[in-house]
């Protein structure tokens, strides 16, 4: 762990946020939102008031998985000396989280499609920290995401593969004391608060999930995550009978003092093979 002063366990249980979602009058329209910049964020969400749970205590007591609840808490030593060097980011930090994803689902075989980093500096609104709940896939496109990833790497998937998109999301340099992320425990999540949107920045058009607001929403984190944890996040599953969207956000953490340094992350996201 980083030699740091941070508040207690008891200091962070429950902290209270102010998240943006999207319109709710999106679920009955008969078209999509679609957000790319900040304006368009901005036209198609509003704030809403949250408590965000410390998922420590019940991740120490064996009651967090990915299946149950969508997301779990892992770790790895990374050996990155320069995080915004793509080459050795995806030499060193890809097979990585190959290793981790199968460690930590019993996949037969998992494929990077790719990572961002996010820091203090972004260098447009895409590469800023998530600003609104949202999902990164949608479960119609699992299948054809899957194999365009191992069209571009020469893969021949087999017919006896099912598929699970996952995120990992590690702090580096500095603990995550600020704008860490948090996520919604799909037991609390019905599965019809999820609607379509299209994220359509940097020239995508790409559909994509997020929920509207319920209050019954279960918000979790795991404060002050160090340089060697790792959140993990199920995206989508096509396996019946399990967790299949985690939809997550940064928050503004005002429990911790705003002298302690920013959040630095990186993330990645996987696809994750079952032989059926």
């Amino acid at each position: 762990m980083d030699d740091v002063t941070v508040l207690s366990t008891n200091d962070l249980d429950v902290v209270d946020a102010q998240v943006r979602y999207i319109n709710a009058e999106w679920r009955d329209r008969a078209e999509s939102p679609r957000i790319g910049s900040r304006e368009t964020r901005r036209a198609n969400t509003s704030f809403q008031s949250i408590k965000v749970h410390n998922a420590r205590p019940r991740f120490e007591a064996g009651e967090i998985n990915l299946d149950q609840n969508g997301f779990t808490l892992s770790s790895n030593r990374a050996t990155v000396t320069d995080y915004r060097d793509d080459d050795e980011v995806k030499a060193k930090y890809h097979p990585q989280m190959i290793d981790l994803v199968k460690r930590e689902t019993g996949a037969a075989h998992a494929f990077v499609r790719g990572h961002l980093i996010r820091t203090e500096n972004p260098i447009d609104f895409n590469d800023g920290y998530a600003r609104f709940v949202h999902c990164d896939y949608n479960m119609t496109r699992i299948h054809e995401m899957a194999h365009d990833l191992f069209a571009e790497q020469g893969v021949t998937p087999n017919k006896n593969w099912k598929y699970a998109w996952y995120n990992t999301w590690q702090p580096f340099d500095n603990p995550a004391h600020h704008n860490p992320l948090t996520c919604i425990d799909w037991e609390s999540l019905p599965e019809g608060d999820v609607i379509d949107y299209y994220y359509t920045g940097r020239g995508n058009d790409s559909k994509v999930a997020a929920p509207v607001y319920n209050p019954d929403h279960r918000w979790c984190y795991f404060p002050e995550m160090s340089t060697e944890e790792v959140l993990v996040i199920k995206q989508l599953d096509e396996r019946p009978g399990r967790a299949y969207y985690c939809p997550h956000v940064s928050f503004d953490n005002k429990s911790v003092s705003e002298d302690l340094p920013p959040r630095r992350s990186i993330e990645t996201r996987l696809v994750a093979v079952f032989e059926d």
